[in-house]
């Protein structure tokens, strides 16, 4: 029998990430807005499902509660969801009233 050591990666995060659950819409640069769940929320980006697909590298401006646009980039898109990066840290009184809605 042969053992399997598994080594744990460590999460390349540069900040915490925060569990949301909240709609909003995103627009793609040069298209119609789409509109999605956020689901998780830092400082430096965020994670949100949606139904159109988005290309990675894509430049897009998140709206959540009446708040936004913030820019972003698309760093990467499953089928389901794309996780993308704030084009600036956002404050954390902003990520806060994001987050409560």
């Amino acid at each position: 029998m042969k053992a399997v050591i598994q080594m744990r990666r460590e999460d390349p995060r540069r900040e915490s990430r925060h569990f949301a659950h909240r709609d909003g819409e995103i627009e793609p640069v040069g298209s119609d807005s789409v509109p999605g769940v956020v689901t998780d929320l830092s400082r430096s980006g965020f994670r949100i499902v949606v139904d159109e697909p988005l290309a990675p590298e894509a430049v897009v401006w998140l709206k959540v509660g009446g708040q936004g646009p913030f820019m972003a980039r698309v760093v990467w898109y499953d089928g389901t969801a794309a996780g993308c990066e704030f084009a600036g840290r956002l404050h954390p009184n902003i990520v806060a009233g994001l987050l409560e809605g």
